[in-house]
C-alpha cells in the first residue's frame, strides 16, 4: 500500500488557460499579470505556504476519488497528514487495519443551522492567504490576471477523539514516519468555485444558484465543485446527502515526544501526589464530574476509540469508589470497560468483563447458553484485533452484514470476505447447536454476502469476482459445459445486483 495516497496539488484537476494573445515580457520584477514580485522577498512572501499560517485549509482540490478516500480512512481513524509548504498528503498508511481508532477516531457529526459564505480570489496574495493548497492548480492562473469565486455552505462538523497525537506514540507504528500534522476536525456541506470575470459583478446574491440567493437567469457552472450548493437550502441539511462531503480541515501539528498521561501513568505514587489527588478527587466529585467521565468513556466507545474510553474510565474509578469499572456488580461502567477492552484489541479480558456483568446483571434469569449468545454478539459488535478463529468469522460476517445496508470501503469487504473463506472450512462445528448452525448457513452464502457488501461499496467488478469465486458448486452439481456453469453464475448475479448489470 502507497503511504500517500491523496495529494491536494494535483495538476490534473484543473484545466490552465491557453494563452490568447501575444504579450509584451514583463520585467524581471513583475509577475505576467504585472504585479510586483517584491512581494518575495517579504516576510509573508517567504512565509506564504507556511502550514503555521493555515491550519484551517479549504480541500477545494480533491475529487471524487480523493474524498471517498479520505471518508473512508475518517469512518474508523483520525486521518494523519503530511502539510508542508502549499502541499497536503494523506498517510493512509499510519492506520493499524486491525484495530480501528488505535491512535485516535471522530464523534458523530455535529450538524447546524449553516449559511452560505463567500471567498474572493483577486490577486496573489489573496489566493495564499485564503486558498493556499490551491497555489499549484490556481497559482498559474491568478499570476496570469484570474479572479476567482469560491461559495461555501458548512452544515456539520466531525471531531476527533483526541486533542493531541505525540511523536512517541507514532514511533511505534509502521507507515507514520511521514507524519506532521493530524486532521483534528473537518467540516461538511458543500461548496462551488470558478474563474469570473468581475468581483464586482458577481457581489450580491449566490452566483452558483444557492438557495434563494441563486438567480437561475444568471447562475454560471463552476470550476471545481463538491456535492451541491443548491441542495443546502434547509434547517436539515444533515438529511441531504448532496451536503455532507467534507469542505475544510481543522489540522493540528505533531506534539513531540511522549504522551505525558503515559508517563504519569509509570511515575510512583507519592504522599504528595496521593494527598493532591485526594484533594482534587473531592472538587470533581462534588461538581458531578464522575457522570460527565462515564458520559465520556461512553462517547469515546461509540466513536470506536478504545483506548480513549479506557483512559476517561481509569480517571472515572479514581473519584468514584462505589461503582468500580472493574467491579461487574457496578452494572453500566463494568460494561462499558468490557466494551473498551475489546475496541482497544483486548477482546479475551472484555470478553471475561462482558460474561462477568451479565452473570451479575442477570435479572432475566437467561441460563449460560443464552449468556453464551449475548457475549458473542458483543464480540461481533466491538471486538478488534486479534481474535480466536471463531471469533474472526463471526465478527467478518457481522462486518459484511453491516456492508450490505451501510457503505464501506471495496477493500474492508474483501478482507472480511477473505477471513471467512480462510478459517470458515476451520472451525468445527455442529450442525444440532443454534449458533454453529447459524455460522454454516452464513458460510453458504458468503459469495452473496460479500457481492452485496462491494455492490454497496460502488465496485461491480470486484462483486463479480467475490461471487463467481465463492458461488456454491453443488449448484451446478448437474450441470457439465463449463460455459453453462458460467452463464448460469452471471445469470444469477446480475439478477441479484441489476445496477452492476454489464459493468462486471
Amino acid at each position: 500500500m502507497s503511504k500517500k495516497i491523496v495529494t491536494v496539488s494535483l495538476g490534473a484537476l484543473w484545466l490552465v488557460a491557453a494563452a490568447s494573445c501575444v504579450k509584451v515580457p514583463s520585467s524581471k520584477n513583475e509577475n505576467e499579470s504585472g504585479q510586483s514580485k517584491m512581494m518575495n522577498d517579504t516576510f509573508a512572501g517567504k512565509n506564504k505556504c507556511n502550514p503555521e499560517n493555515h491550519d484551517r485549509p479549504f480541500i477545494i482540490e480533491w475529487d471524487a476519488t480523493d474524498m471517498s478516500s479520505f471518508e473512508s480512512y475518517a469512518a474508523n481513524d483520525m486521518v494523519m497528514v503530511q502539510y508542508e509548504g502549499c502541499k497536503l498528503t494523506v498517510i493512509d498508511s499510519c492506520r493499524d487495519d486491525s484495530v480501528r481508532g488505535s491512535l485516535g477516531s471522530y464523534k458523530a457529526v455535529e450538524w447546524t443551522s449553516g449559511s452560505l459564505e463567500s471567498i474572493d480570489i483577486a490577486d496573489e496574495n489573496e489566493l495564499y492567504a485564503k486558498l493556499p493548497l490551491g497555489e499549484a492548480t490556481l497559482g498559474g492562473r491568478v499570476r496570469s490576471g484570474e479572479k476567482f469565486k469560491m461559495e461555501y455552505y458548512v452544515a456539520g462538523t466531525r471531531t476527533a477523539t483526541r486533542n493531541k497525537v505525540y511523536s512517541a506514540d507514532l514511533a511505534e507504528k509502521d507507515g507514520c514516519e511521514d507524519v506532521t500534522h493530524f486532521v483534528y476536525a473537518y467540516n461538511l456541506g458543500a461548496f462551488a468555485l470558478g474563474s469570473v470575470q468581475s468581483l464586482e459583478a458577481s457581489a450580491g446574491g449566490s452566483i452558483y444558484g444557492f438557495g434563494a440567493g441563486g438567480n437561475k437567469s444568471t447562475t454560471r457552472k463552476a470550476d471545481k465543485k463538491g456535492g451541491d450548493l443548491q441542495k443546502c437550502q434547509s434547517d436539515s441539511a444533515k438529511e441531504i446527502d448532496g451536503c455532507k462531503v467534507p469542505v475544510r480541515l481543522t489540522l493540528r501539528p505533531v506534539t513531540a515526544g511522549e504522551n505525558p498521561k503515559q508517563e504519569a501513568d509509570r511515575a510512583p505514587d507519592t504522599d504528595t501526589s496521593l494527598n493532591a489527588a485526594a484533594q482534587l478527587e473531592m472538587k470533581i466529585e462534588a461538581t458531578g464530574k464522575a457522570g460527565q467521565l462515564l458520559e465520556a468513556a461512553r462517547e469515546r466507545l461509540n466513536a470506536k476509540d478504545g483506548k480513549a474510553c479506557l483512559a476517561e474510565l481509569d480517571k472515572y474509578d479514581k473519584i468514584e469508589a462505589k461503582k468500580q469499572s472493574t467491579d461487574p456488580k457496578s452494572g453500566m461502567p463494568s460494561l462499558t470497560r468490557g466494551q473498551c477492552l475489546m475496541v482497544a484489541g483486548k477482546c479475551e479480558p472484555g470478553k471475561v468483563m462482558v460474561r462477568k456483568w451479565m452473570e451479575n446483571n442477570n435479572s432475566t434469569g437467561m441460563g449460560s447458553d443464552q449468556i453464551d449468545q449475548v457475549v458473542s454478539s458483543y464480540v461481533s459488535l466491538w471486538c478488534q484485533g486479534a481474535l480466536a478463529p471463531r471469533d474472526a468469522v463471526k465478527k467478518a460476517f457481522y462486518e459484511l452484514t453491516m456492508g450490505m445496508g451501510s457503505k464501506k470501503a471495496p477493500k474492508e469487504c474483501q478482507d472480511n470476505y477473505a477471513t471467512v473463506r480462510k478459517l470458515g472450512p476451520t472451525l468445527k462445528l455442529n450442525e444440532d447447536e443454534d449458533e454453529d448452525k447459524m455460522i454454516l448457513d452464513q458460510m453458504k452464502n458468503a459469495y452473496y454476502y460479500a457481492g452485496s457488501c462491494l455492490v454497496k461499496a460502488g465496485d461491480c467488478a470486484a462483486a463479480w469476482k467475490a461471487f463467481n469465486s465463492g458461488y456454491p458448486v453443488e449448484n451446478l452439481a448437474n450441470v457439465k459445459d463449463q460455459a453453462t456453469k458460467d452463464s448460469i453464475i452471471k445469470s444469477n448475479f446480475e439478477s441479484s445486483f441489476a445496477k452492476c448489470k454489464d459493468k462486471a
